[in-house]
């Protein structure tokens, strides 16, 4: 059997993680089975090792491939938003830091929109848009993010990395010895750290809204889980029961076969 080369995994990779759902766990471990039935336990053992992504983060992978312009237009609004954070946070203008939220809001509501229509075709919970959506502005927030982004790879769900830096970026803008200002330059100012309040301000009160929404979420999912597992714990003992009753005729259906044999 020819062996596969490092290329030809890189694409069954690529493929596993735009699969359904369903069908990620059996893919992947026959793609590890091939690779040890070629010889290569090293490369098997890896590909055994991958999780299956929650349903965001495959939600994520999925519009990698299917809206990559928009991911990648993201991405360069995420790049854009971190270099002007640090400008931001050391007292330069930031208008850069404006620029770059609106143009990460336009991507994020277009891949939002991408991400119901992929749900709506896939069949998967609705709720795992929004999961999606905060996923995909973290990954644009951090060099590694980023990287798995654009390779479609998340195997789990992020979240933006140190919001604290945002809401600190007014008290953390040094402010100029009062005789160096000028009175337009005040006004400006002023008017761009009262919007940059006010968007962080927003953001933080979305973000207490989603975290609500997650804790109920997640109460509920566990909920369902120990009725699920209470049900499983039945369905097992009735299925002990019936193959108990099973042996019990088959004993006796020996039994009279025995009879049977003995009368002929």
């Amino acid at each position: 059997m020819k062996a596969t080369s490092e290329a030809e995994l890189e694409r069954e990779l690529e493929r596993l993680y735009q699969l359904p759902l369903s069908e990620f766990t059996s893919a992947r471990n026959a793609l590890a089975k091939r690779l040890r039935s070629e010889g290569d336990p090293d490369r098997a053992e890896q590909v055994k090792q991958l999780r299956k992504p929650p349903v965001a983060a495959w939600l994520v992978n999925r519009l990698a491939r299917e809206r990559e312009l928009d991911v990648q237009r993201l991405v360069k609004a995420g790049e854009a938003l971190t270099k002007s954070q640090v400008k931001a946070a050391t007292g330069h203008a930031s208008q850069a830091f404006l620029d770059a939220r609106r143009e990460e809001h336009r991507a994020l509501e277009r891949l939002g929109q991408a991400a119901r229509e992929i749900v709506g075709r896939e069949g998967v919970g609705a709720s795992a848009v929004d999961r999606a959506t905060e996923t995909l502005r973290a990954a644009s927030l951090t060099d590694e993010g980023r990287e798995l982004l654009k390779r479609g790879r998340l195997t789990k769900e992020l979240q933006p990395p140190g919001f604290e830096a945002l809401t600190g970026l007014v008290a953390a803008t040094p402010r100029q010895p009062r005789a160096q200002r000028k009175t337009a330059r005040k006004g400006d100012d002023r008017a761009e750290r009262r919007r940059e309040v006010k968007e962080i301000r927003e953001r933080v009160r979305q973000l207490r809204a989603q975290e609500r929404q997650l804790v109920r979420t997640a109460r509920t999912a566990r909920r369902e889980a120990e009725r699920a597992e209470a049900e499983a714990a039945r369905l097992r003992r009735q299925a002990e029961e019936a193959e108990a009753e099973a042996e019990a005729a088959a004993r006796s259906r020996q039994a009279v076969e025995r009879e049977l044999e003995r009368l002929s």
